[in-house]
């Protein structure tokens, strides 16, 4: 098929009055714009998903985000792929934490795509499945690598009872080490922990700080909300973690995998650690050596520009919906 006459719809899984990562749909239909200049690229909330295929007649119809709340309902999009002789293809962000809902969308998808690599396995084999990590924006998230004037160590996500216990380990540390830390977001104890906060902070915001911050925390999550199944354990790094790069951020992170090795290079690009105290001697460092912390951070940067964007991925998803 021929790129400059390719249109392609992307709509989010969940209803937007549901749905916490609505802004995203604006990160892919960027990259898929970026990808294919040519290209009619349109990109939809879930309400008007429908009317947008039937107006636009896409020769891919994208459902990106989340879809396990009963409101989502694909078969009257399916059908209307049908109808029109496209493709329907769905990128899931929340593999493996809601995987026991996928097998409400097996039988009308052309090709699913996964953020998670460990999820994979668990899928029916007669379905077209490929792993695609979510990504970065360069419109969204660059930043100019110059200086580190904000927090000594920046963390932002809802509080899980592994962070709770990494971060109550690093104040302790930062105080040792005479450092502090700033970590912000939602279901945070306020004074339970020094440094912790609990705030929302507008997703705007957070590239800025990002780019300020003297080292970054990447710390996942231990929470599932709909994976008894299998109980798989996640191994592909969420997107802050493409963010953070694209900020140019120096990211410490807790690992429990090797796959990070696949995207960002071992003390080049990020710092890896095992537990809180490798996290805290890595955190000791970039206090000890500020131009460390800016040098992973353009290190990084250009690996997230190369590797890491949308407009990659969405070359991905067309070479392989289209192959």
């Amino acid at each position: 098929m021929k790129h400059d006459t390719l249109k392609i719809l992307v709509v989010s899984g969940t209803p937007d009055a549901l749905n916490s990562n609505a802004g995203l749909r604006s990160h892919v239909g960027e990259g898929f714009r970026t990808a294919f200049p040519e290209a009619t690229i349109v990109v939809s909330s879930y309400e008007d998903g429908l009317r947008q295929a039937r107006a636009l007649k896409p020769d891919l119809a994208l459902a990106f985000g989340s879809i396990m709340l009963d409101s989502s309902d694909f078969g009257p999009l399916a059908e209307e792929m049908r109808r029109s002789g496209g493709k329907l293809a769905f990128w899931l962000h929340d593999d493996p934490y809601e995987f026991d809902m996928n097998a409400r969308i097996y039988g009308m998808a052309d090709a699913i795509f996964t953020n998670d690599r460990a999820s994979l396995d668990f899928y029916p084999p007669n379905l077209a499945v490929h792993h695609l990590p979510l990504a970065g924006s360069r419109a969204v998230h660059w930043r100019p690598v110059e200086r580190r004037a904000g927090p000594e160590l920046f963390f932002c996500g809802h509080r899980f009872a592994n962070r709770a216990r990494l971060f109550g380990d690093l104040a302790a540390h930062g105080k040792r080490l005479g450092a502090s830390m700033t970590v912000v977001g939602s279901g945070w104890e306020r004074d339970a922990i020094a440094g912790v906060t609990p705030m929302r902070l507008p997703g705007a915001a957070l590239p800025d700080l990002y780019a300020a911050s003297l080292a970054v925390a990447n710390v996942g999550r231990d929470e599932s909300l709909a994976n008894r199944r299998f109980a798989i354990r996640p191994s592909t790094p969420g997107p802050r973690s493409f963010e953070a790069a694209f900020a140019g951020a120096a990211q410490i992170m807790l690992v429990e995998g090797l796959e990070i090795l696949d995207y960002f290079e071992p003390e080049t690009e990020i710092l890896l650690a095992d537990d809180a105290d490798g996290f805290a001697a890595h955190w000791e460092r970039l206090l000890q050596d500020r131009d460390l912390s800016l040098q992973l951070g353009r290190n990084a940067q250009r690996r997230a520009e190369a590797e890491h964007g949308y407009d990659n991925r969405a070359r991905r998803i067309i070479d392989l919906v289209f192959a």
